[in-house]
């Protein structure tokens, strides 16, 4: 009994990796073969932005159904029928001839994007109660290298199949078929009557709209997020207009992606007995700031300024992810912090990569658009001296309540 224990943990944990794989890859797939389909879709900057933007839309728009889906079904079962559509979306790819159909695919990996992350938060505080910290370093990594794998071979895989990115992209399918497959055991063993109980109250639980402080760090969580998408989406093209050819744009992004991966589990280990985010915070937006400085100017290698961005958006991410759970007391309040905080920051960081297409599509120029992003680095700076630390006693003690910030 004990040895069948134990062995389910380990698959628990391999299946919990490839199910994350499935995460980020139709998303970071798209960036180094931009070029490509602008080219043959005759689409503006504007509209392929929406690639990215609408999964990122959907992630902060459909999260709050994913409570109401596992009720029904299960987690584990939800989970599953979310990777498929994931899997279902980017197989489309391969016959997305038009801009349309191509948008919608990004629509409905979006969806599934949006009721599986938060799944898997659950699915972890179920299975791996008291090692939730180790399995979030699990479900990072494999969102981590799913990004990294489909960003730097996506060209190749492109190349390989006489320069069609329909099969580049769609090619990324396989991710979700291997996440079903493994995912078969978890599925089968899982109890789908009482587990969603707690759950089912968190996501009953109303969102503290009145709280000020939540609104505060919605904003700071939209900005780094956004900031992220739009280089995860623009970066490539930006090299390429350098004068890059199309695979160093590729290795470029997987660079950027690798190294936002390291530091996204770097960060939280060096911060953990320190109560005070906001320094944390600043020298990571000035990484990016930097990073973004040094490749408008071409005083050093791309690789330089990508590795800067990467540092900058692998150390945002966890900080604003930590912010709520510094600023409440109990699971419940936290849990409602940080849906509110994903679900209006998700959306602002649609817009932003949608206004930096708007800024390309207005100048022809990515420098202007990139400066822009510049622009929200500095307000995410500035606004970083309104968080509080952690030990504060002016924190709200009720998340429903308004507070000053």
């Amino acid at each position: 009994m004990e040895k069948s224990r134990n062995w389910f943990m380990v698959w628990s944990v391999f299946a919990l990796f490839v199910v994350s794989m499935n995460l980020r890859a139709s998303i970071t797939s798209i960036s180094p073969v931009l070029k490509n389909i602008q080219a043959d879709l005759h689409m503006s900057s504007a509209s392929i932005s929406l690639l990215t933007a609408f999964p990122v839309f959907c992630m902060g728009i459909f999260a709050p159904i994913a409570g109401k889906l596992s009720d029904r079904w299960g987690i584990e079962l939800t989970i599953a029928i979310s990777v498929f559509l994931i899997g279902a979306s980017t197989a489309l790819r391969l016959v997305a001839t038009v801009p349309f159909l191509l948008l919608m695919t990004a629509v409905f990996a979006g969806i599934g994007i949006a009721i599986t992350g938060p799944l898997i938060s659950g699915f972890i505080k179920k299975q791996f109660p008291k090692s939730s910290s180790s399995m979030i370093g699990v479900y990072s990594a494999g969102m981590g290298i799913g990004a990294s794998l489909s960003a730097g071979m996506v060209v190749p895989i492109m190349h390989s199949f006489h320069n069609s990115w329909n099969a580049a992209l769609s090619i990324w399918a396989l991710f979700a078929v291997i996440g079903l497959i493994v995912w078969i055991p978890i599925i089968k063993k899982s109890k789908n009557i009482s587990e969603n109980s707690q759950i089912k109250i968190q996501q009953q639980s109303q969102f503290p709209w009145k709280n000020r402080y939540v609104w505060l760090l919605m904003i700071i969580f939209g900005l780094q997020s956004g900031t992220y998408y739009s280089l995860a989406t623009w970066l490539a093209p930006k090299v390429q207009e350098i004068g890059y050819s199309a695979s160093y744009a590729a290795t470029i992004a997987t660079i950027f992606s690798i190294t936002q991966m390291m530091i996204s589990f770097i960060i939280p280990i060096l911060i953990n007995k320190q109560s005070n985010r906001r320094p944390w915070i600043i020298l990571s937006a000035l990484s990016s700031f930097i990073g973004i400085i040094l490749l408008l100017t071409g005083v050093t290698s791309p690789i330089i300024s990508t590795i800067l961005m990467g540092v900058g958006a692998g150390g945002l991410f966890p900080l604003a992810m930590i912010l709520p759970l510094d600023a409440t007391s109990t699971p419940r309040e936290a849990s409602q912090w940080t849906a509110m905080i994903q679900f209006g920051g998700y959306i602002i960081s649609g817009i932003t990569p949608m206004f930096v297409g708007i800024v390309k599509d207005i100048t022809n120029n990515y420098n202007y658009a990139f400066f822009a992003l510049l622009i929200i680095l500095v307000i995410l700076m500035l606004l970083t001296f309104r968080v509080k630390i952690k030990n504060e006693s002016t924190l709200p003690s009720n998340g429903n309540t308004a507070s000053s910030i």
